[in-house]
Formats: C-alpha cells, sequence, structure tokens
C-alpha cells in the first residue's frame, strides 16, 4: 500500500466504483479504489457476469462482464491504484486528512466516497413455507451462473419474478434446450418492458410459464430430475421435468463495517443529502449503497451520482474549483491517444 495522501479514496469497485474514478481522472484528482472482493466488478462479477443488461445509456445489451471490463478501460489512462480484498473497517479524522484503517494497512485521503453496491451480498433462499433446496445445491439447483455454457442443452427452471429471473430467461433461450419461469405470483417486479418480452416469448411456446405456483419438492436420483409445483389455487401439484433449477429471488445485503463508522443509516443503506454528501464529514456515498427520497436502484443513476460526488468531494479540496466540468468532447481524456 503507497503512504500517500490522495484526494479520493473510493470504497468499491464495481460500476458506480469505476465510474467515480473516471470522473477524478477527468478532474485531474489523484485517487485510488479499494475492494474487499478478489475482482472489479462487484456484483456484475461476483454474482452475474454473463446475465445481459438492457438500461444502460448507449448500449441496446451489453453482458455485465462485458461492461466492467469497457469500464476498467476508461480509467487506465489515468492510472488507479486498485486494491483487491481488502476491507475498509474503521475511519477516523487527522487534521484535513481521512485515515481508513483497513484489514491491510492505514490509507490516507482528503476525501471518501463510498460506492460500495449493496455491501455484502448473498443469495436470497426460498420462503419457508416452500422445499428446503439446499441440499440440492450442487446438484442440479444454484444461485449464481458464471458462465451461461454450463446450462447449455438442459431444461431449465427460472424461479423468481424480478429483473434477474426474467432477465436470465431471455439469457438462456440461445443456451438452454427449454426454459420454464416459475413464479409464486402472476405480477412481476421486472421492467415492464422486460415483462413483456417474456410474456411474448410464452405466447409463441418458446420459453414455459408455472405461475402462481410454489415449489413442494424436488425428486431426483442423485440430481435434480423434477420440481413438484403447488398450484394452490388451482388445487393440484404438477411435476416439472428439469435437470436445472436456477433460484433468482435477489439477494440480502449487509452494511459489514460500514455500519459502525456513524453514518445515518436508512433501509440498510447510507443516508445522503441531494449532493450525495453523508452524515460524516468530507464523505460521500453513491449507487446502491446511498439512499435518498426518490432513489431509483439503477445503474444508470449510480453513475450520475459518482459524477455528483465527485465534482461535490473536489470542490471540497479545491474551494476556487469551478463545479461544473470541462466537456470531454472539447478536452478529450488526458493520456488517450485520438483516433
Amino acid at each position: 500500500m503507497s503512504d500517500a495522501t490522495v484526494d479520493i479514496t473510493i470504497v468499491g469497485a464495481g460500476p458506480t466504483g469505476l465510474s467515480a474514478a473516471f470522473w477524478a481522472g477527468m478532474r485531474q484528482a489523484s485517487c485510488r479504489i479499494i475492494d474487499s472482493l478478489p475482482e472489479i466488478g462487484g456484483q456484475c462479477t461476483a454474482l452475474y457476469p454473463e446475465k445481459w443488461i438492457y438500461d444502460v445509456p448507449g448500449h441496446p445489451r451489453i453482458l455485465a462482464g462485458e461492461l466492467v471490463a469497457r469500464l476498467r478501460e476508461q480509467i487506465e489512462p489515468f492510472a488507479v491504484p486498485i486494491h483487491l480484498e481488502t476491507m475498509a473497517e474503521r475511519l477516523e479524522y487527522d487534521g484535513e486528512e481521512i485515515v481508513l484503517h483497513t484489514d491491510d494497512g492505514e490509507l490516507r485521503s482528503r476525501t471518501v466516497i463510498v460506492a460500495g453496491g449493496h455491501g455484502a451480498v448473498e443469495p436470497k433462499r426460498l420462503p419457508a413455507t416452500d422445499a428446503d433446496l439446499d441440499p440440492w445445491e450442487g446438484l442440479g439447483v444454484r444461485y449464481l451462473v458464471g458462465d451461461k455454457q454450463e446450462l447449455a442443452g438442459r431444461r431449465v427452471a427460472v424461479v423468481g419474478g424480478g429483473d434477474s429471473a426474467l432477465d436470465w430467461v431471455l439469457n438462456l433461450l440461445d443456451t438452454a434446450a427449454e426454459v420454464t419461469l416459475v413464479h409464486r405470483r402472476d405480477r412481476y417486479r421486472a421492467h415492464e418492458a422486460t415483462v413483456a418480452e417474456v410474456m411474448a416469448h410464452v405466447d409463441a411456446g418458446r420459453v414455459g410459464l408455472r405461475a402462481p405456483c410454489t415449489i413442494a419438492g424436488v425428486e431426483g436420483d442423485g440430481r435434480v430430475e423434477a420440481l413438484l409445483l403447488n398450484h394452490r389455487e388451482a388445487g393440484f401439484v404438477e411435476r416439472l421435468e428439469c435437470d436445472a433449477v436456477l433460484l433468482q429471488l435477489g439477494f440480502a445485503s449487509r452494511l459489514g463495517p460500514l455500519r459502525d463508522w456513524g453514518f445515518d443509516i436508512e433501509r440498510n443503506a447510507l443516508k445522503v443529502d441531494p449532493l450525495m454528501q453523508t452524515s460524516l464529514d468530507r464523505v460521500w456515498a453513491c449507487g446502491d449503497v446511498a439512499t435518498a427520497d426518490g432513489k431509483l436502484a439503477l445503474i444508470a443513476m449510480g453513475f450520475a451520482e459518482a459524477a455528483t460526488a465527485v465534482s461535490q468531494a473536489l470542490l471540497r479540496v479545491r474551494p476556487g474549483m469551478t463545479l461544473q466540468p470541462a466537456y470531454s468532447t472539447d478536452t478529450g481524456v488526458p493520456g488517450m491517444a485520438v483516433r
């Protein structure tokens, strides 16, 4: 670790944190990134690198892993130090500097931007009223997909009703032998356009749909061979043949050490004002870890919040600085060759 004091330490190397590093570079500010994970990208890398993302401006669709690669490429001209497998444990003030105590030493900076996604995450399990699928994990039941080719030629039941579940239904259409969406309700939490696209495939016979129903059991000899689905409203139990079950029920998050730093916390996130300032002096937050009235948990929102947080942090470091950065269309990117 470097002993140098930088303008900004960014906590979190997900898309929002990488975007914050880009904006810091564009303002010719020194910064570093730290993250507790072994790779950059946050949830995009750790949870769904093969998932299509449809709501990034300028990309009709882009794989999560590819988005992370592009964001990494975008900050390469700025030579931003990235400290991985580094947990920020506590924060203290030393005059005009902030000292981050990590499990790998101390880091000093003038400001801090927390862009740590949802914090530590783990997949949600089925409700206790459903069958226990934990004994089948690794035997056909899974929560994460690192490479969708692992599901090539399989009959896949995707369980859930949110964006991740419906996105995976679409993502597996060109890979799996069969795809069936299983949901306990006949209403969905995904974007309306995604729901409409999935239902068009259902109507065309390319996707199976079982909703509303719950999972009553599993059948198989050493591996999953079928799900037993309880159609409670219709009053029958169905045997759905499948050899892969992808549970996409969302993720439970925890703030970890951040919870003890002294932040105002609301809905398991750091409360911020309209300028992304937290309750702590010289500490801003952006992305899913931040919350405010009217907050939208979108990557696009995180990108905009990162630009605001960086501008406000640098205004604190350089009080006479112009708040509005120069447009990249006029200045280009420092250090990047013009094609």
